[in-house]
């Protein structure tokens, strides 16, 4: 171990070896703690009687919530994937979009 080596330079050696689900996993943690920070903001809005900013606010909860919900579903998929598990008979590749988009091969 080098000893000057300092914090950030093994802060930086740790977040350039994260795997991806290690990644996707920080990502959902920082959601969940950025939605109650807009739910106390939001609450404190509505307290105070600020409706442009509550309306506001609710909105980005709302986008936030979505956002967590669409990497909880690629954390579940990349942990399946790794793990070698069968993806409950999905296809990663679907003939039926391309049938709808109008793609033949």
């Amino acid at each position: 171990m080098d000893k000057k080596k300092g914090f950030f330079g093994k802060w930086k050696d740790g977040i350039l070896n994260l795997s991806v689900e290690q990644q996707l996993k920080a990502k959902l943690v920082g959601i969940i703690g950025g939605m109650v920070g807009l739910i106390l903001a939001l609450v404190s809005m509505i307290y105070s009687r600020m409706w442009g900013f509550s309306i506001f606010i609710f909105f980005v909860i709302f986008l936030q919530a979505i956002s967590y919900i669409s990497i909880r579903q690629q954390y579940i998929a990349t942990k399946k994937m790794l793990s070698g598990e069968d993806m409950d008979g999905e296809e990663m590749y679907s003939h039926k979009i391309d049938e709808e988009l109008g793609n033949f091969k």
